[in-house]
């Protein structure tokens, strides 16, 4: 009896003072090229008339194209973006424009001149 409350005692404690392993991280798998070719397509038999070249294979490769330049323009897209904020960050601007105030309709209605305004 004590020993088998001595291991549930000693199993509850590492089971509390463990972290996660590294294995248990939750990223997602993509890999820089396919892993099955799409020439495979080539050996199926349940297609409709056309040869599979056209139907599968020419698809599958315009995609993996399309795909690949998409990655690359935002590759270069986020490359010039950082770019532009290093350039902004090096600059050191002043505050641009002026103050104001909200609701101020001071320039449609002008205030009242008072008479000794009016004797300048």
């Amino acid at each position: 009896m004590k020993r088998s409350l001595k291991c549930t005692i000693l199993g509850t404690l590492l089971a509390v003072s463990c972290q996660n392993a590294d294995g248990q991280e939750k990223t997602r798998y993509s890999p820089e090229r396919p892993t099955v070719s799409p020439y495979l397509n080539l050996l199926r038999n349940d297609t409709g008339p056309l040869p599979n070249y056209y139907s599968l294979v020419r698809p599958q490769l315009n995609q993996q194209a399309f795909d690949n330049g998409i990655v690359s323009a935002a590759r270069l897209q986020s490359l010039s973006i950082q770019k532009i904020e290093d350039v902004a960050q090096m600059r050191s601007t002043g505050p641009t424009g002026t103050g104001s105030v909200f609701r101020n309709l001071s320039h449609f209605y002008p205030a009242k001149r008072t008479i000794s305004a009016r004797r300048r």
